[in-house]
Formats: structure tokens, C-alpha cells, sequence
């Protein structure tokens, strides 16, 4: 009878382990993609036309953050939470699959035209909400290829398009962002952060070296 009472109260003890890591982990699963869950200064779930748009604007701009490594760079954004047309609340990349990033090369031109880069990759958010995932630029991948107007694709851990246009014989190393754009495919809504916006939302031009 005693064995039987240890071998019970063990049970217990395990189911009540098992059941609050479940319960703890499945909380968490919840939370991470609860908009409420973000941080209040970046929830913009209160504001409507020209307020909304200029705050997600200057979010989107504000959060940029570029992470280099030996081989390349990760380029991120800031994320936020807003209401949809329907009035409910989401996290940006919940309604926004693609995130778009474009740079015109600094001292070049060809037949008058400027060099453009275009990066484009999934609008995926980071663990805290705040931030959109880096888009990897595979700079040392790039560099080594022919220079020539066209697109690359990458798979680095996440899938990238990087398109180029107006390129002279030799890559250009220095590249200022211009505009960034999150798009619906789905319901033909965009968010465009356009050049003259880019330099006020930040105060000073962004500028990538290779």
C-alpha cells in the first residue's frame, strides 16, 4: 500500500510539472503574437488618418537597425500595432507579408540615371515584438558576381530578392536609402516611407557601405 501511495503521489508530482510547463509555454506562444502584448509607445491602435500614418511612418524609419557580419549585413525595421479596416488590432506583419527597402548608389550615374538596389523579404517581427527580422544582404555573395542590371535571389536563413537597376561597370560601395515600403499583395494596400520622409523621420541620410 505504501509503494503504491509513493509511486501515486510521484504521478502527481510529475503531471503537475508537466502541466505547468505546458500551461507556462503555452502562455508564452499566446503572448508572442497577442498585439497587445508590445510595447504601449508603439501601439498606434488609437490613432486614425493623418496621425496614423505619419506615427507608423516614422516607426517603420526609427527602428532601422543594420547588424553586420563578416560576409554581409541584416537591415531591420521598427515594428508596431495598429487597427486594420476593419477595426481590429494587429501587429503590422500580421497584415503585411513583404517588406521592401530600396537604396540609390552615392557618386554614380549612368547616362544620367543613379544606380538602385531593392531588397525585398517576408515582414517576419522579432521575439519582442518591436522590431521587424533583419532582411541579410549577402554583400561578400554580391560583390564577387559580374556587375549587371538584374535580380539575385539568396536564401541565407531567410529568403531575399535583391533587384539591381542602372548599374556602371564596377559596384558601387556606398548606398543611400531611399524609401521603405510594407506591402499586402493580397489586398492591394501598401505603406511607403518615401525619400523626403526617410531624411526628416531620421534627421540625417542612412547610408550602407560595401
Amino acid at each position: 500500500m505504501q509503494r503504491f501511495a509513493g509511486v501515486f503521489g510521484l504521478f502527481v508530482v510529475c503531471f503537475a510539472v508537466g502541466y505547468s510547463y505546458l500551461r507556462y509555454t503555452t502562455d508564452s506562444f499566446s503572448i508572442n503574437r497577442d498585439p497587445a502584448a508590445i510595447r504601449t509607445n508603439f501601439d498606434f491602435s488609437n490613432l486614425t488618418g493623418d496621425s496614423l500614418h505619419e506615427a507608423v511612418k516614422q516607426r517603420l524609419v526609427a527602428g532601422f537597425e543594420m547588424k553586420r557580419s563578416a560576409d554581409g549585413m541584416g537591415l531591420g525595421l521598427g515594428h508596431f500595432v495598429f487597427r486594420d479596416d476593419a477595426g481590429e488590432k494587429k501587429l503590422a506583419c500580421q497584415e503585411f507579408g513583404k517588406v521592401t527597402m530600396t537604396f540609390e548608389a552615392e557618386g554614380v550615374s549612368v547616362g544620367g540615371d543613379k544606380p538602385t538596389m531593392e531588397i525585398e523579404g517576408r515582414c517576419e517581427y522579432s521575439n519582442d515584438m518591436t522590431k521587424i527580422n533583419p532582411l541579410y544582404l549577402p554583400v561578400a555573395k554580391i560583390l564577387n558576381e559580374k556587375p549587371g542590371d538584374g535580380e539575385f535571389n539568396f536564401n541565407e536563413g531567410h529568403a531575399v530578392t535583391v533587384r539591381f537597376a542602372n548599374l556602371p561597370e564596377d559596384w558601387p560601395r556606398t548606398w543611400l536609402l531611399k524609401s521603405v515600403k510594407l506591402n499586402n499583395e493580397q489586398k492591394n494596400k501598401s505603406v511607403t516611407v518615401e525619400s523626403d520622409e526617410v531624411a526628416r523621420y531620421m534627421g540625417h541620410p542612412l547610408v550602407l557601405t560595401f
